[in-house]
């Protein structure tokens, strides 16, 4: 069937009762919340405004899924050194199991009575900046960001940013770090005040949305302008509070793709299974059969997880993935599915070819009989290959494969990492990882790899 708005709200209903926190729980959460900044206001000078920010602050947080996001915003009389150690050294007063962690800038997480913790340094900023504002330091403008939400969004919109998120959780393009390359909470939260629900906006992005996507949520700037201000980007999203700024630069191609997709799958097919799912651990042997049913190879390079911030490491593994791939695909193999994931310690790449070995000559197409100087040229540089032949009007040759067996393959990219491309900080894991063929790889470790890869839908996956 196809989606109704109708329909829409008796399922959004359904979608709801699983996500929404009830009343209770909320006011629950909320007071330790305040608690703990009534806590820190005490313990901080006058001049130092704590804030509650995030999607908690907001009210667009799903059920179980709460934590505590609180930013101290300090005048600029403080230098950013003693933003840092002020905020360390309240926060350790009532934290527990509490670190020092790194985006930005510094901040401290940790624990308050079961919740997770932020608690950022921040400078204040006037709010009344028509979206013109100076910065010092990189995350001041989530304070502005709650402010600006808070005053805009209604109740029933908050409801359906949860929604929202949990079609992208879904889908795997919820978040915002490079492992996911996906769809802020922020962002989110002006999509829905854009379209005004989620219904509106899942209508225009499967009917109406084509990449690139630019719009400015207050109408201040016309697409054609977005277009030559952000050329890079595929989503283009103007940050009412600092006009400068694309809050959609995190999203990827695929990312945006991958829900443009969904959104005409859902239309196509609504149920709550567009927003929930569960995938049981896949049995060796349930593994096997699969693997057999489907006639395939599977290659999977295994190696510990470097002592580095996911960030960083999610860049390379992306950019090792791709790197290996276009190898595979130069030799002839052919991709039916690709996948990189990160299981305990370990680091997982995982391909599905086709097939795994070829015949040890292929037939190498040339230019058309017609085309004199490029005729010339293939010919010099094919006499020594098997034969040269004419067909369908383009002049062939016959030559040796480079690698005929994707073992030979696998070892030239171990042996010369460089040459096939593979991301610098992962040279000598990639020289020196175990790679496994087929059912050999197959274990309580890579049990997880193959149930993500094997079990999870189409629009899920990383293609």
């Amino acid at each position: 069937m196809t989606i109704t708005e109708d329909k829409w709200l008796k399922l959004r209903k359904e979608i709801l009762k699983e996500i929404k926190p009830t009343d209770k729980v909320d006011a629950q959460v909320r007071k330790i919340a305040n608690e703990l900044i009534n806590l820190i206001n005490e313990a901080s000078p006058k001049e130092v405004q704590v804030l509650l920010t995030g999607s908690f602050a907001k009210g667009t947080y799903v059920q179980g899924d709460v934590d505590f996001d609180i930013f101290l915003l300090y005048p600029d009389t403080y230098t950013i050194d003693e933003l840092q150690f002020k905020t360390f050294e309240w926060a350790k007063m009532f934290l527990e199991e509490w670190e020092i962690a790194y985006a930005q800038h510094p901040y401290i997480k940790g624990k308050y009575k079961g919740h997770d913790v932020d608690i950022v340094p921040s400078y204040f900023l006037d709010e009344n900046t028509n979206g013109n504002i100076k910065i010092k330091s990189a995350v001041d403008r989530t304070q502005l960001h709650t402010k600006y939400v808070l005053s805009k969004i209604t109740e029933e919109q908050k409801d359906d940013v949860r929604i929202l998120k949990k079609f992208l959780k879904r889908i795997g393009v919820y978040g915002a770090e490079i492992k996911t390359g996906g769809f802020s909470g922020y962002l989110c939260e002006l999509l829905i005040l854009k379209y005004g629900s989620f219904y509106n906006l899942i209508t225009n992005s499967a009917k109406e949305w084509k990449i690139p996507v630019c719009f400015d949520v207050e109408n201040k700037k016309s697409e054609r302008l977005l277009r030559t201000l952000f050329k890079k980007y595929p989503l283009v999203v103007v940050d009412p509070v600092d006009n400068k700024r694309n809050v959609g630069s995190p999203v990827n191609d695929e990312s945006l793709s991958r829900f443009i997709a969904a959104s005409h799958i859902f239309f196509v097919n609504p149920a709550t299974e567009m927003f929930f799912s569960s995938i049981e651990l896949m049995a060796e042997e349930e593994i096997k059969k699969e693997m057999k049913d489907r006639g395939t190879n599977f290659v999977l390079f295994e190696f510990t997880k470097p002592d580095k911030s996911d960030d960083i490491l999610w860049g390379e593994l992306r950019k090792t993935l791709s790197s290996i791939a276009d190898s595979i695909k130069i030799a002839d193999f052919n991709i039916i599915h690709q996948s990189v994931e990160i299981y305990g310690d370990m680091c997982y790449i995982l391909f599905e070819l086709e097939h795994g070995l070829m015949p040890k000559v292929k037939v190498q197409k040339g230019p058309y009989v017609r085309m004199g100087n490029h005729l010339e040229n293939f010919i010099s540089k094919n006499m020594n290959n098997l034969d040269l032949f004419v067909r369908d009007e383009r002049l062939c040759s016959i030559r040796y494969r480079e690698f005929y067996r994707i073992e030979d393959l696998v070892g030239d990219i171990k042996k010369n990492p460089v040459k096939h491309g593979i991301s610098k900080g992962l040279l000598n894991l990639i020289s020196e990882s175990t790679v496994y063929y087929d059912e050999e790889s197959i274990k309580y470790k890579t049990r997880f790899v193959y149930t993500m890869h094997l079990k999870r839908k189409f629009f899920l996956g990383v293609a």
